[in-house]
């Protein structure tokens, strides 16, 4: 058989999925296979309702019966290590990935399918990138030059013209509640991206004007691993021209670094000491 097919094109099908603000239950089935054909529909069965049980959230019967059928049909590819399952409109529609790589078992449920195990198995690294504005953000993982998205949130849900004003202008920006759970909801995935498989360093990308509502709402963990927050207006550029932008940042913020440390050493105090047949340097 062929091996999994699944890629960054497939985590890019996946974040455009729309399923219209309703929830979205997105399972991995981490089970290690018996052989190299993949586990028995009836493995993945038993690993489907364990995980389901320990989310202690209730699913629609429906829903369940439409992943055990989708699990029944799904193909065991050669080199397949684990199992993505993404269920919307309870269970209208199914879809299943299989992985080429081991993630550990989950089963989350949001109003966009929950990427970031797939993007972990390509990202080449633990650093995070957030891409943030008031109506969108864009979360990546991944190393400086090659970054993975894993998740994009809209949240145009927002407005709030003021009393008597009808202008499309009104209703341009964010009231301020829904800004602050904007934020809030990204920082919360951040956290849990972070608290599966730990993020080496965090940059944010936003407007000025956010950064005092972004550091107040990460979690202390991410807070201690934040390198910078920088004003970009990058929030649609493709994911290369990104990790490009972050890795010039990092080195432009290092050579300042470099920058202050040489204005603000001391200097080393030098005394010459006479020898036979020569002038010897010694640093004191």
């Amino acid at each position: 058989m062929a091996p999994p097919a699944v890629g960054i094109g497939t985590l890019r099908r996946l974040s455009e999925l729309d399923a219209g603000g309703h929830p979205v239950l997105s399972v991995y089935l981490g089970l290690e296979p018996a052989s190299d054909t993949g586990a028995p529909p009836a493995a993945y069965a038993r690993e489907l309702d364990a995980v389901i049980a320990r989310m202690g959230q209730r699913i629609v019967a429906g829903e369940m019966g439409s992943l055990h059928e989708l699990l029944r049909r799904v193909p065991r590819a050669y080199g397949m290590r684990s199992l993505a399952l993404f269920s919307y409109a309870q269970g209208a529609a199914v879809e299943a990935v299989p992985l080429p790589g081991p993630v550990e078992p989950m089963a989350v449920v949001d109003t966009l399918p929950w990427l970031e195990p797939l993007a972990g198995i390509f990202a080449p690294g633990d650093d995070a990138v957030a891409v943030i504005d008031r109506h969108v953000a864009r979360l990546f993982r991944g190393a400086p030059r090659l970054l993975v998205e894993f998740a994009t949130v809209h949240d145009e849900r927002h407005c709030r013209p003021a009393l008597g004003d009808c202008s499309p202008q009104s209703c341009s920006r964010p009231s301020e509640e829904r800004l602050v759970e904007h934020v809030d909801r990204l920082a919360t995935l951040l956290l849990r991206a972070h608290r599966r498989r730990a993020f080496d360093q965090l940059a944010v990308i936003a407007p000025r004007e956010l950064w005092p509502t972004l550091e107040g709402a990460l979690h202390s963990d991410l807070r201690a691993r934040l390198t910078g927050l920088v004003e970009l207006d990058v929030i649609d550029a493709p994911p290369r021209e990104i990790a490009c932008a972050v890795a010039q940042h990092a080195h432009s913020r290092r050579a300042r670094r470099r920058e202050r440390s040489s204005r603000t050493a001391l200097p080393v105090p030098v005394t010459i000491e006479a020898v036979p047949d020569a002038t010897a340097l010694t640093l004191v």
